[in-house]
């Protein structure tokens, strides 16, 4: 069970390379998973340490399998489509170091 209520979903295009002829990105097969969204404004550091302005952080649980390059497809309960790239993963930790919940800034 997870920490939180995980009521939505999200379909997560996962990152598999660069094609070597012309240097774009290629991507994988789309899954979905569970999962909450909350669309709040706020700073937070990118992998290089520079502070970028977050949309929103997508909740997951325990330890999700998620690259900064992957992108995460999301549609709201209005039916509008919004695809983000993730800006920076974090997994919150219980205190015998198992993963309970993956925050995914966006």
């Amino acid at each position: 069970m997870a920490l939180i209520p995980l009521r939505q979903t999200v379909t997560i295009t996962p990152f598999t390379g660069y094609d070597p002829d012309y240097n774009e990105p290629s991507y994988g097969t789309p899954y979905t998973q569970k999962c909450r969204f909350s669309e709040a404004v706020k700073l937070v550091r990118n992998q290089h340490g520079a502070e970028v302005v977050s949309v929103g952080t997508f909740y997951f649980d325990k330890l999700a399998d998620i690259s900064l390059d992957d992108r995460l497809t999301y549609t709201n309960e209005l039916l509008a489509k919004t695809t983000y790239t993730p800006l920076a993963i974090a997994v919150k930790r219980a205190l015998n170091g198992k993963p309970l919940i993956t925050e995914v800034d966006v």
